[in-house]
């Protein structure tokens, strides 16, 4: 469980703003991570809303941002992949997918509203990543009858909102596989992945492999069982 950190600031004309956010998050090569934050601060300056969120020591005024609302304001890469995930005037979560090695750094949010600005560098939160270690989820009926048609399901490890994952299966017999993908909310979306095929005594012993690749970062993790007919 992760405890959020509260950061206070108290300014010289009376406002305070405050930020509540994870002190750090872990996350595996190729999966996804949602970072969730809140704070206040001055929402009654007129102007509009812009959020953003920093590198640890980049610079708030001239520094590239990982991510914003501000449609104007360039990124250090193309929009999208990072990103600020909640609607609500108070929301600074921050979504990160297709995650990579380079990804783990410390970041800090900043907001501007008209003439109300203020960066909360004294707490930055940390995103741990790590190599990819989950395996799929492989459900297959306990019961597999020669001649009795049935579907074999592997799950990808994450729910994820990049690039979709690929799914391959092995085995040797013929097969037909449908992608499969259901939203979770938050515009995050399981992905899986069906097998259909007709078990016969020949495929007694058989190992059946599935392996997911995250093809924009080039890793991958397999699972694989043996039939028993």
């Amino acid at each position: 469980i992760l405890l959020a950190l509260l950061c206070q600031a108290q300014l010289s004309q009376g406002q305070v703003y405050r930020i509540q956010v994870a002190p750090h998050v872990t996350v595996q090569q190729g999966l996804c991570v949602l970072l969730p934050c809140h704070f206040t601060a001055d929402f009654e300056s007129p102007g509009p809303l812009y959020k953003y969120w920093f590198l640890e020591g980049a610079d708030k005024d001239h520094g590239v941002p990982v991510a914003s609302t501000n449609p104007d304001r360039p990124l250090k890469e193309p929009r999208g992949r990072i990103r600020l995930a909640g609607e609500a005037e108070d929301d600074c979560s921050l979504i990160i997918s297709d995650v990579r090695a380079e990804d783990r750094d410390r970041y800090y949010f900043r907001f501007e509203k008209g003439e109300s600005k203020y960066s909360y560098v004294e707490i930055q939160p940390l995103v741990n990543v790590t190599e990819l270690r989950d395996q799929p989820v492989l459900r297959v009926p306990e019961v597999l009858k020669p001649g009795q048609p049935v579907n074999v399901t592997c799950q990808a490890p994450g729910t994820c909102s990049g690039t979709p994952p690929q799914i391959t299966w092995t085995g040797g017999f013929d097969s037909t596989a449908m992608d499969v993908s259901e939203p979770q909310g938050n515009g995050s979306v399981s992905y899986s992945s069906v097998l259909r095929f007709t078990p016969t005594l020949a495929h007694n012993g058989t190992e059946l492999g599935c392996t997911v690749t995250y093809p924009a970062v080039g890793v991958s993790t397999r699972r694989a069982l043996r039939l028993h007919v």
